[in-house]
């Protein structure tokens, strides 16, 4: 396997696909308005979503950093992480990003943006991560079978 096939193949990098659920999620409220119903406590619940959202991916992003390695789709994995926000979820940067959707429907009042991550999330299970998890499985063998077996894909 050259260097430059020395990934898992996804074609673009997933947040253009968190991206993209949260315009069409706009999108529709704007053709079909969906509210949760005017509620504070939605808006403070939003905020301490996306904060929760933003540690974890901050604290996935320091592992690589610290590994001096690059969470691109497109880099070559160097090892399975398995200690941090590793140890409870083995997509805590996709999680974190989800949650950033979620906060976003609380505090904008849009319950679409809640509605279409339940595709969004269908989806990058089956075009991302399920990718993901073959070409980690491939290159480190039972390393990372066993890590799949302790720890869950979400959370």
């Amino acid at each position: 396997m050259s260097e430059q096939e020395d990934n898992a193949g996804i074609v673009t990098h997933p947040p253009v696909f968190y991206i993209v659920a949260a315009i069409i999620g706009v999108g529709i409220d704007y053709l079909f308005p969906l509210s949760f119903g005017s509620n504070a406590m939605l808006g403070n619940a939003g905020i301490i979503i996306f904060v929760l959202g933003l540690i974890i991916a901050l604290l996935s992003f320091k592992i690589f950093a610290s590994n001096k390695q690059s969470p691109s789709v497109h880099a070559s994995a160097s090892k399975v992480y398995q200690s941090g926000v590793y140890a409870y979820s083995r997509n805590p940067i996709y999680f974190g990003i989800m949650l950033w959707l979620v906060a976003a429907a609380l505090y904008f009042d849009n319950a679409w943006l809640l509605i279409v991550t339940v595709p969004l999330i269908l989806f990058m299970n089956k075009a991302v991560i399920e990718k993901e998890e073959a070409y980690l499985a491939n290159k480190f063998g039972d390393d990372y079978l066993d890590y799949k077996k302790k720890v869950r894909r979400w959370i």
